[in-house]
């Protein structure tokens, strides 16, 4: 088994205090933190999910066509 050794007195800090509010070991709440955002990271969307949801949105703005009409002063 791996071990773990936090040697930054911040993370560290941090850990203890995590601990303490979860009423848990420190490695508990070492665990619990990682878990906590690999699971965050799982959930969010996509790029491929994002640029759907983007080309959903534009297409329910009714354009229908790509056409560009320049700004003004450069037509």
């Amino acid at each position: 088994m791996g071990k773990l050794s936090i040697r930054d007195e911040g993370v560290n800090d941090l850990a203890e205090t995590l601990a303490e509010m979860l009423g848990v070991t420190k490695t508990e709440a070492v665990r619990q933190a990682i878990q906590n955002e690999i699971e965050r990271i799982r959930s969010m969307p996509t790029i491929e999910d994002q640029i759907a949801a983007l080309q959903e949105r534009v297409k329910n703005y009714g354009f229908r066509s790509t056409h560009i009409v320049p700004p003004k002063g450069k037509r």
